[in-house]
């Protein structure tokens, strides 16, 4: 683990900056998620930066809070996001900046399922409860001089270093998304479940979960294809968890060969019908373009097809060639390369 002296040096001028401008206010900067989970984990520091803001004594009004993005406008570019969350961009980096907030739950299986309040005089030892698991709980509070002191009420550096995922509360069931980011920092980091996580996991309900979080979070994952295995593997216990195509569990290793992009949908189309999966269930369930799917369809069966062909079997007249069913190969596997 790397220690927080160290932590300090890395801290970014604008970050630096940002905490001089709210500590004029009164306001106090704690560093979460990320950037603390992944620099006591592998002394990594990254370039998105989120920060919590709390205040002694100021309850939430939304006017101080735009009143204080148009002060940080001369540091960086400003952005007003979801869920009041000012992000300031700069030095290629970004610095998103989050008023503490509490989440409260519907029955609705969906991950927009809850109401939020805001009260910068909530605790960050409270405040982070809300958050999924507790490495991602570990706090850096900033002084007004820069210092930096660490606060970890969950006990994430503990899970940490026994590489274990852990949730902040009993509220982690009630967000679906929820499932699919375990899922992902198991792929990515390697981490275990704790029994909690575990119970948690197999209380979930995941009919809500979307196509849109799916797809992010194995691209998240490092992995999308270990995670989408990962995935096939929990549809045992969640037969409601919404999957675009249940037909590669048998095909996973050949899939590993053959999906040379899994960061994009086309190569996963082309992998797909390379191992004689129809690809139609993958585009229907993420709402492709049915031409464009078409096309790469076609086009990884005419390939399959034109490489089982030896180029001596093109030798001869063209005359003699041209009505041959090997010329026919090779001519569907060029003009549908040109469609694509």
């Amino acid at each position: 683990m790397s220690d927080l002296k160290n932590f300090e040096k890395h801290l970014p001028a604008t970050l630096v900056a940002i905490n001089e401008l709210l500590g004029k206010h009164g306001y106090v900067v704690t560093i979460v998620g990320g950037i603390v989970r992944d620099y006591f984990l592998d002394g990594r520091i990254g370039k998105d930066w989120d920060m919590e803001v709390t205040h002694p004594t100021l309850a939430w009004e939304l006017k101080n809070w735009k009143d204080l993005g148009k002060e940080l406008a001369p540091i960086g570019r400003v952005t007003y996001l979801p869920y009041d969350v000012l992000r300031v961009e700069a030095q290629n980096m970004e610095f998103e900046l989050s008023p503490p907030r509490k989440e409260t739950f519907t029955d609705e299986d969906h991950h927009k399922n809850f109401t939020v309040s805001f009260d910068f005089r909530t605790p960050f030892e409270e405040a982070v409860k809300r958050r999924d698991f507790t490495i991602n709980a570990i706090g850096v509070r900033l002084s007004g001089k820069g210092k930096a002191e660490l606060i970890d009420p969950l006990d994430g550096l503990l899970h940490l270093r026994e590489k274990v995922l852990h949730p902040c509360s009993e509220d982690f069931v009630k967000d679906p998304v929820r499932f699919l980011r375990a899922l992902r920092f198991s792929t990515r980091l390697g981490f275990s479940y704790s029994e909690k996580l575990r119970t948690n996991l197999q209380d979930m309900k995941l009919s809500g979960i979307s196509p849109a979080y799916l797809w992010s979070e194995m691209q998240k994952s490092g992995n999308p294809l270990q995670f989408y295995r990962k995935c096939l593997e929990e549809k045992n216990l969640h037969p409601e968890f919404p999957l675009p195509t249940e037909d590669i569990r048998s095909r996973i290793s050949q899939l590993e060969k053959v999906l040379v992009m899994p960061t994009r949908h086309e190569s996963w189309i082309i992998a797909l019908e390379w191992e004689d999966v129809d690809s139609a269930y993958w585009q229907k369930f993420f709402n492709l373009s049915s031409d464009t799917g078409r096309r790469l369809q076609r086009w990884a069966k005419v390939t399959k097809a034109f490489t089982k062909k030896l180029p001596e079997e093109f030798h001869g007249e063209f005359e003699s060639l041209r009505d041959t069913a090997d010329f026919e190969i090779l001519f569907d596997w060029y003009f549908t390369t040109k469609q694509i």
